[in-house]
């Protein structure tokens, strides 16, 4: 959503019956920055990351708030025997956009960043959407992502003392929607945050899948092993993206 369309938003909510409070343009900045695991993946693997970078495009925050399904999850049968599955938070509708980062950049995760200020309204945030874009000459001089939207190297070791030097990378063919956000937003100072969980990102993967290790000692993440998959399957997970309010000036 351009700044013309947010404007005009704000001119439409403004005409809403006289008992409804009427938005107001404003700005906040959102930064981006990475947990470590804390705990060995379903695996068995304890996984120390030693570099995590992340292509990231546009950032849009909407009003639709993700509804959890209480239900038990359907069995998967095609993740059993390896496949891919995404991951479905339940019913999500975004409603109306408030608000939106454009700036593309690479971020280095383990040391954080700002991703810019984003050109907002004051409203009832729910939710957001997460784009990551094929880097470029521009967004990343040093090439760490190697032309990837996600790279990811570590160490991991199994209960069992086996240990795999890992160096993997990730493309996503659309964006992560439905990230969690609710925060009644009107003009207090503050940023938002979004922390990205890489024991998520590393929770499904069996590091035994990877591949032989190269001259180096550092293993890949073959096409469709199992390895790649769980690692599209924890980067594309909402639940990997903890988004939150700030109080105060980033940073």
């Amino acid at each position: 959503m351009n700044p013309i369309a947010l404007a005009l938003l704000v001119a439409l909510m403004s005409l809403g019956c006289g008992g409804k409070t009427e938005a107001e343009r404003r700005t906040f900045a959102v930064t981006m920055t990475a947990t470590a695991p804390t705990a060995p993946n379903e695996y068995g693997w304890t996984v120390t990351p030693e570099a995590a970078q992340l292509s990231v495009g546009s950032v849009r925050f909407f009003e639709g708030r993700v509804l959890l399904s209480r239900r038990l999850p359907r069995l998967d049968w095609y993740s059993l025997i390896g496949g891919t599955a995404n991951a479905h938070p339940g019913h999500y509708v975004p409603g109306d956009a408030l608000g939106e980062v454009l700036n593309a950049q690479t971020v280095d995760l383990l040391a954080g960043g700002n991703l810019g200020n984003a050109n907002a309204v004051t409203g009832s945030y729910g939710s957001l959407e997460l784009t990551l874009v094929t880097p470029t000459a521009a967004t990343d001089a040093r090439n760490v992502l190697g032309g990837h939207h996600a790279h990811v190297r570590g160490t991991a070791t199994h209960t069992s003392g086996a240990t795999v030097r890992f160096d993997a990378a990730v493309d996503l063919p659309k964006a992560i929607e439905g990230v969690r956000f609710e925060r009644d937003l009107r003009q207090e100072t503050g940023h938002v945050r979004i922390a990205v969980d890489l024991g998520k990102w590393m929770d499904r993967i069996d590091f035994a899948t990877a591949s032989p290790p190269d001259a180096a000692g550092v293993s890949t993440f073959p096409a469709n092993s199992q390895a790649q998959n769980g690692l599209v399957r924890g980067v594309e997970d909402t639940s990997a993206y903890v988004v939150t309010w700030v109080e105060g000036a980033a940073q």
